[in-house]
């Protein structure tokens, strides 16, 4: 079965459309949420959805818009087993003060995870992220759409974590210098839908077999679907 390691379903024109494809396809895939108001809002639609895996989130970027809710999201984290998307975003949070209201969000949720699948965001934040993920012991991490340094790789590596990579970074010479040192065996594959494009056109969930097929190539790999199943099931591990 292919997954979508990372999609944010509210964010379309026609989610409903979005879903049926997911469904048709037999796609499983992690909707990720912006605020843990909306994941209570969208909860009760998703949870008979066998295939959907609806995450918890506080996306660092609203930091200034949205309070962060804490009991809202403690009480969330009983309902299911992933959170995403958050993080820290230091391009947006450019000096001390706002960087440490981000980052005591991120511990605030770090400090409540217990074996949640963590969706991060990470952007100009990678290190910080790493720190606070290790701090507060976090397991199950995945580092989404890594854009960070190639150093810091093997130590998210050693730390046990994942990534789910995007494939906006098989278009970049960067991109594809970060994909060849993540190693196989920690790799997710998402679409970040409806935030990327493929072959130019919106991402949909038909495209997604074209998109392990551009990864498998990158990689040398026949059966990518093989390798992202399995180490789906040892972030779970």
């Amino acid at each position: 079965m292919l997954i979508d390691a990372h999609i944010h379903i509210d964010f379309y024109d026609k989610p409903t459309k979005i879903i049926r494809e997911f469904m048709y396809e037999n796609i499983s895939a992690i909707f990720v949420t912006h605020l843990p108001e909306l994941y209570e809002k969208q909860r009760v639609a998703m949870e008979n959805l066998s295939q959907i895996s609806l995450a918890v989130g506080f996306h660092p970027i609203l930091y200034n818009e949205y309070e962060f809710q804490r009991e809202l999201f403690i009480n969330a984290l009983k309902s299911t087993r992933f959170v995403g998307e958050v993080g820290l975003d230091f391009s947006v949070a450019r000096n001390y003060k706002s960087r440490d209201k981000q980052k005591n969000i991120f511990e605030q949720i770090c400090a409540s995870v217990k074996k949640h699948v963590l969706s991060i965001h990470s952007r100009q934040a990678e290190k910080e992220v790493l720190d606070i993920l290790l701090k507060h012991k976090v397991k199950n991490a995945i580092f989404h759409w890594y854009t960070g340094s190639k150093e810091l790789i093997p130590y998210i590596v050693e730390s046990g974590y994942f990534f789910s990579l995007n494939p906006a970074m098989l278009k970049t010479n960067r991109g594809r210098g970060i994909l060849k040192i993540i190693p196989l065996d920690r790799v997710l594959i998402e679409t970040d839908g409806p935030f990327s494009k493929f072959d130019n056109q919106l991402i949909e969930p038909k495209y997604l077999k074209k998109i392990y097929e551009s990864f498998g190539d990158f990689y040398n790999e026949k059966d990518m679907e093989k390798v992202v199943f399995k180490n789906m099931l040892s972030l779970f591990g």
